[in-house]
């Protein structure tokens, strides 16, 4: 079956992934790494071809769609390598998709591939090409792949990838994002990236040390590579034995991080966020809600989604209606300011008109 084709390319045939079921997870990864990438090739336009797999993996759904992110770092960064592409190809390469599986994974891989011919003397230059992508989610997703590519450029070490991130301006926590990201694949030895020796391995460590306006950032991914054994987060004790003895901005991180690793369906996530304790600990977990899970389902489901903010009370449900506000903002490029906000209840709309107002101000935590 053939699906699409670009100009110069052969047609991008069916992405088969049944060769990768039924291996253990590392193997399924490398399985899946070297399909992806033979699906790929050496095509001038790679976007068709990401896009066949995008489908394939959300019909296949699981494992391959949890994995496909981190997946498509490595087969964009080894693109961008084969190709030769630096800074200046990139707007002809990344995908026009919001989707932050495969097609952010493959986006965030060709930002890191092209690290070596970035000019780190002028990074201001650097953050104007993010600034050409089409919507809010890609100019977000490029940005964060500008942290993997600072950290590629300085053999994974924080500070001085994230010097780089603060001269992007207000983009810096996203930026900085990228790079806590790349430093989590360091930790686990994922992506081929690799910690200077006696590196800290701890969140509770790292993120204690780190600025307050990068906190959120440190934590954000601090669980997803690197789950702690026995942990499936599907009840509040689980936030408990996480995030247990910290307090203020370390402990709200922590919990965002949480929630984060807490069940794929975002409906799922806010009802567990609102069997927390403290008003606290279930705002903080509303900012790991996985709206992007949502981008297949009709836009009903996001105002469905975005009405849960309901289960809350007080300041908190309006903390709800305004980062629910804002990020679906961001994955509808704006457009859910006019055509979901509205089907809310009065005050429900006015809150979320409000958080969609802010979509283009940095989102520190968001994938």
């Amino acid at each position: 079956m053939l699906l699409s084709r670009s100009d110069g390319d052969e047609p991008v045939a069916a992405v088969e992934i049944e060769p990768c079921r039924g291996l253990l997870a590392d193997a399924s990864r490398q399985c899946l790494t070297r399909r992806f990438g033979q699906v790929i090739g050496d095509r001038d336009d790679p976007r068709p071809a990401v896009a066949a797999i995008e489908a394939a993996v959300r019909g296949e759904g699981g494992f391959v769609l949890s994995s496909c992110h981190g997946v498509m770092h490595t087969v964009g960064r080894k693109y961008a390598a084969d190709r030769g592409l630096d800074l200046s190809d990139l707007q002809d390469v990344l995908p026009r998709s919001n989707d932050p599986g495969c097609s952010a994974g493959f986006a965030h891989g060709l930002v890191t591939g092209v690290a070596p011919t970035i000019d780190v003397r002028r990074p201001g230059e650097v953050g104007e090409v993010c600034e050409e992508a089409g919507t809010r989610y890609q100019r977000y997703s490029c940005v964060h792949g500008l942290g993997h590519a600072f950290m590629r450029l300085h053999g994974d070490r924080l500070q001085p990838a994230l010097r780089l991130c603060t001269a992007l301006g207000e983009p810096a926590p996203d930026c900085a994002q990228g790079a806590y990201h790349d430093y989590w694949f360091a930790v686990v030895g994922a992506d081929e990236a690799t910690l200077p020796g006696a590196a800290v391995r701890d969140p509770r460590a790292l993120c204690a040390a780190q600025q307050e306006r990068f906190v959120r950032a440190c934590w954000y991914r601090a669980f997803v590579d690197d789950r702690p054994a026995g942990i499936v987060v599907d009840s509040p004790e689980h936030f408990e034995v996480l995030c247990r003895d910290l307090a203020g901005l370390q402990r709200r991180a922590c919990v965002t991080a949480v929630s984060v690793i807490g069940p794929p369906d975002p409906a799922q996530q806010l009802r567990l966020c609102a069997l927390l304790d403290t008003p606290a600990d279930a705002e903080s977990c509303v900012r790991g809600t996985k709206v992007q899970n949502l981008l297949s389902e009709p836009p009903a489901a996001l105002v469905d989604l975005i009405g849960r903010c309901e289960l809350f009370a007080g300041a908190t449900r309006a903390a709800c209606y305004r980062w629910l506000g804002k990020t679906i903002a961001v994955v509808t490029n704006g457009a859910f300011a006019e055509s979901g906000c509205p089907q809310l209840t009065p005050n429900g709309e006015r809150l979320c008109r409000d958080g969609a107002a802010s979509m283009d101000a940095a989102l520190v935590t968001f994938s």
